[in-house]
């Protein structure tokens, strides 16, 4: 019997149906004067870079203590290389360097040691352009900053781009704001694809109805307008299959918006998916592949990283809802699974141990510990059949979690 067959009989229909027009949807932004705001972190700067000042005069080697407010009840959602790079970052603990008190970590930087050398003038570096910037009130990507430190002088500071994004964190972390409030933005990855017009500050108007998606703007902060004619937001885990969505016509078909942070999603991916379903009020569905990192990617969506844990409010979206790939239907689909890694078990009972999961996700995560299996497996022997008859399906039925 043939998948499509297969699927028919689980209750599956294909269907090219065109949804009604639906009326547009439009939200103005008010602007927020944050003057007060940066004068504020540029006297925490001041007052930090003075007690530094202190601490030499007085003929001691200088450090800067500050809380990551990391939430333990979490488990970190980075990827294993972004945990080599954390060990490679941060000093050695000890006693003296840091001390968990109700689930958060104290750091210290401390200058007398040979990694916290390196990571103090990483540090200071950063504050420094955050000082100046905020002064000006002006921003620049955190790229062009990684490349303005590939110099003789501070080349040792940022072997990658990693080590930047990391300090940044540090920083915010230091004057107790968020990372994007530091006038360092990260450059974006994600793209949006759909009946969707941004108006930004200086008027300029993004439209996302261009072929292939666009960029999704850097500084979410400079959105004044929003306006679409979707019904609905679908976040895709990966770029191929957000293109071959598009290819499908699924914007259409579906009177959805596309999005997808290409992976783990980026501040401003995480941003734009609160902003379409707290603004616009739109219902907002995830597709990952049915395996750990596929859920733990949906889990940075709708419950936040702990990298980030202090940003929890601003960037997880509580009513994105997993759609699938779903473990428990990939029998029925009729689709193979492959036997999971030592590193796949790692990150399932990583997830497994996370407080917000529910029996329902619980019985997802039990039944992947059979086998897991990609996005792309659901339609490789028919084309449009995820466009065409999983995803309205799936909505229409409301089977999701």
């Amino acid at each position: 019997m043939s998948k499509i067959n297969r699927n028919v009989k689980m209750g599956f229909r294909i269907t090219d149906s065109q949804p009604q027009d639906a009326e547009e949807k439009k939200i103005d932004i008010p602007v927020v004067d944050n003057a007060e705001s940066r004068k504020q972190l540029v006297a925490r700067i001041e007052n930090i870079t003075s007690s530094i000042i202190q601490q030499i005069c007085s003929g001691r080697l200088p450090q800067i203590s500050y809380s990551s407010a990391r939430n333990y009840a979490t488990v970190d959602t980075h990827t294993a290389e972004d945990n080599d790079l954390e060990s490679e970052f941060h000093e050695e603990p000890d006693q003296n360097s840091e001390e968990i008190k109700r689930n958060e970590i104290r750091t210290v930087i401390n200058f007398a040691t040979k990694r916290g050398k390196d990571k103090f003038a990483l540090t200071m570096t950063v504050m420094a352009a955050a000082h100046r910037l905020l002064i000006i009130n002006s921003t620049i990507t955190r790229r062009s900053l990684y490349y303005d430190l590939k110099n003789d002088k501070t080349l040792n500071l940022v072997p990658e781009q990693g080590y930047l994004d990391q300090a940044v964190n540090h920083v915010a972390n230091l004057l107790n704001c968020s990372p994007w409030e530091l006038n360092l933005l990260p450059t974006s990855k994600g793209l949006v694809a759909g009946e969707l017009t941004f108006t930004l500050t200086d008027n300029r108007i993004i439209d996302c109805t261009v072929p292939g998606g666009v960029l999704i703007p850097h500084n979410i902060s400079e959105v004044i307008s929003v306006r679409t004619r979707a019904k609905m937001v679908l976040i895709v885990e990966k770029d191929a299959v957000f293109q071959k969505l598009l290819k499908d016509d699924c914007i259409s078909s579906l009177s959805c918006i596309l999005v997808t942070g290409k992976g783990y999603p980026d501040v401003t991916t995480r941003m734009l998916v609160k902003l379409l379903s707290e603004k616009l009020e739109l219902p907002v569905y995830i597709i990952v592949d049915a395996d750990p990192f596929g859920v733990d990617i949906m889990c940075v969506y709708r419950f936040g990283s702990a990298a980030l844990s202090r940003e929890r409010k601003c960037l997880a979206c509580s009513k994105v809802r997993w759609l699938g790939i779903h473990p428990s239907e990939l029998l029925a689909l009729g689709v193979n699974t492959v036997p999971l890694t030592e590193f796949d078990f790692s990150r399932l009972m990583a997830l497994e141990g996370r407080p917000y999961m529910t029996d329902a996700f619980r019985k997802e995560l039990e039944i992947m510990r059979t086998g897991k299996a990609e996005i792309e497996n659901v339609y490789s022997s028919s084309g449009r059949f995820l466009a065409a008859t999983y995803l309205p399906c799936k909505i229409k039925g409301n089977d999701y979690i």
